[in-house]
């Protein structure tokens, strides 16, 4: 693999030395400095304590929107949080979030699955500043290989949200925010850490962003490195993000986006294999390269962009002979106009192209490992009006048209209604929308030669949901609650190997609850709880070994729940939080116990821009699995230092 190569290890570590040095150098030269803002901002804490600044979401429209007025459906993490809690890796930072369950086949960059409100892991788009990264082998983008070390925000949508981003949303859309170089400011700044800890565990990374005039740019790489706590299971991942922008008139915006990922996991498969500890081998890489026109003008703007998006796996060394290479690309193109006459509302007009290829090479020929390969594309026509109503009333409705060249053409819609009680402080929605996906790499990866790929039917879902976010007394907090209920139609499942598609019904409903206090100064807490009945109402999941009707939806706890506290002053930060799933079934006659993890983290100012941090995952040393056979990480501790300039 090209980055564990020495060289390039020596180099990293060059980088960092040299920009410790620099911060170093530049901390005795300068004057006291104000902290780096670590605010710990939701979409429940509207604003941010330090600076009173509304936080704004993208992820809900595609546009900035005020966190206030938002959905409790939508939840947002800030980098500030990301830094405060050393939550460095996405699965871990999703599995805080209410309505979701998040399953690893091993541990730390073992494959991540993704059950939005029950949904499937394929069902949620991936976008990187709005752009669609690359789906993986389970038809949704590979999670555990993505690092949220300098992220601005990780922002996740539940519900179906496919009018405004097509096929593979239709249980949601996460988008993960880096810094945009058309705001940073003027001068350099910049930022390095290492860590080091349990299982020979090191991590490290650096960030500068620059701003002169016109021209601003953002650059952040981070890697990891380690053994995990189970035999030949050793995972190295590297990310590297970019963003440069220059205004080349008044109003007008050149940027490019680029985003790289290479890592090296060895897979040591099931402990209830006869083969375990197994020797496979996965090498992923996956890039973007997005270019941006953005135009700003009082009562409009347009933003024009296109991205190339590439993902490759080599797995190897199967014990069954099954080494492939499965490779995957995307074309994307969208023009959005947001026109936006008087300060009551926003109404956008958008057209896209996206097209994707996917192909299976066998490194290894056999008669059950034959190629596969499959290309698509489709038109995208999309609407959106969010509009201040009388009465307190905010209208949140989109619609959008997919005209594909090898599936049914689809049509969704989204239409959302809330209702502000301003001497309550209360906020009510209602939202009805309906969802689709075209197939994806997933479903062709296995499939039988026999079998006609564009004879598969797009999935269909019809959701709503309702709920209410009440204010408590002095600003102290909140509290919401969500009900929800969604029916999925054509689910695509693969029976049998090679593989035959079959269709299953399934039918989603629970609700979710969120609360989060302040109740002193640099004092807060939080938590969530999420109920969840997952059901198939018609044919056989997974064959029959997943259930069929009237049966649970496997891997989907029926109960969820999340909490945890930190006391901020100037100088320190302590915090301490847990997660559990409980009612766990893997099967129709498998049941999983309930586990409850905790951890404890803390950060320090040795000076104003030298910051040491520790951190103690799974603290009680909890042995448990998400799914049979994968056992999750023990207790580790780990401790470094980060420098600022």
């Amino acid at each position: 693999m090209l980055f564990s190569h020495p060289f390039f290890l020596r180099s990293g570590l060059f980088l960092s030395v040299t920009l410790c040095g620099s911060a170093f150098n530049a901390a005795n030269a300068a004057d006291e400095k104000k902290k780096p803002d670590e605010a710990i901002v939701t979409t429940t804490t509207e604003v941010d304590k330090d600076n009173e600044v509304e936080k704004t979401i993208w992820v809900a429209t595609k546009t900035p929107k005020a966190a206030s007025g938002v959905s409790p459906s939508v939840d947002a993490v800030s980098g500030g949080e990301l830094k405060v809690r050393q939550l460095y890796q996405l699965e871990n930072v999703l599995s805080f979030m209410p309505g979701v369950s998040v399953v690893q086949t091993g541990q730390t960059g073992a494959q991540s699955s993704l059950f939005i409100r029950g949904m499937e892991s394929n069902h949620a788009v991936t976008l990187l500043n709005g752009r669609r990264l690359a789906p993986g082998l389970a038809g949704g983008y590979n999670l555990e290989l993505l690092d949220t070390t300098f992220l601005e925000s990780v922002e996740l949508y539940r519900g179906p949200i496919s009018s405004l981003y097509g096929s593979d949303a239709i249980a949601g859309a996460l988008d993960l925010r880096m810094a945009d170089a058309r705001q940073v400011a003027d001068g350099t700044q910049g930022q390095v850490f290492i860590e080091g800890g349990s299982f020979d565990s090191i991590r490290t990374g650096s960030q500068i962003t620059y701003g002169q005039g016109p021209v601003g740019v953002v650059f952040d790489v981070s890697y990891l490195d380690t053994a995990n706590d189970q035999p030949k299971n050793d995972f190295r991942n590297l990310n590297l993000r970019s963003n440069i922008a220059v205004e080349i008139a008044d109003g007008v915006t050149l940027d490019l986006l680029g985003y790289l990922q290479d890592s090296q996991l060895e897979v040591p498969g099931s402990t209830l294999s006869p083969f375990y500890p197994e020797d496979q081998l996965n090498d992923n890489r996956s890039w973007l390269l997005s270019p941006r026109l953005t135009i700003e003008r009082d009562s409009w703007d347009l933003e024009a962009y296109y991205s190339y998006n590439s993902s490759r796996l080599d797995a190897t060394r199967d014990v069954f002979l099954q080494d492939n290479r499965l490779e995957q690309a995307s074309n994307e193109v969208e023009i959005q106009l947001n026109i936006h006459p008087t300060d009551n509302g926003i109404y956008t007009l958008g057209v896209g192209y996206f097209d994707y290829d996917f192909s299976r090479t066998p490194l290894v020929a056999g008669a059950f490992n034959t190629p596969g390969a499959k290309e698509y594309g489709y038109w995208s026509f999309f609407s959106q009006a969010d509009v201040d109503l009388p009465l307190n009333l905010n209208l949140l409705a989109s619609a959008r048209w997919d005209e594909h060249d090898s599936f049914e053409s689809k049509g969704t819609y989204s239409i959302q209604l809330a209702h502000q009680i301003e001497p309550t402080n209360t906020q009510l929605f209602a939202k009805v929308a309906t969802g689709y996906k075209a197939p994806s790499g997933q479903d062709f990866v296995f499939l039988d030669p026999s079998v006609d790929p564009d004879s598969l039917s797009p999935e269909e879902s019809l959701s709503f949901e309702f709920g209410i976010r009440q204010a408590l007394p002095n600003q102290i907090g909140n509290i919401s609650i969500v009900y929800f209920n969604t029916e999925l139609e054509n689910l695509i499942d693969s029976v049998g190997f090679p593989a035959f598609p079959a269709a299953v019904d399934t039918k989603m409903d629970g609700f979710e609850f969120g609360l989060d206090l302040t109740p002193v100064q640099g004092l807060t807490l939080y938590t969530n709880y999420t109920y969840l009945n997952a059901v198939i109402t018609r044919g056989q999941y997974f064959g029959g070994f997943g259930g069929g009707p009237g049966d649970r939806l496997p891997r989907r706890p029926r109960h969820t729940l999340s909490g945890g506290l930190i006391y901020r002053t100037m100088d320190w930060k302590l915090g301490a939080e847990v997660r559990g799933g409980y009612d766990r079934l893997d099967g129709p006659n498998v049941t999983l116990g309930d586990y409850t993890v905790a951890r404890i983290y803390g950060s320090y100012y040795l000076r104003d821009n030298i910051e040491l941090f520790a951190r103690m995952e799974n603290v009680f040393d909890e042995n448990y699995e998400t799914t049979s056979g994968y056992r999750a990480r023990g207790f580790g501790a780990f401790g470094g230092v980060r420098l600022t300039f």
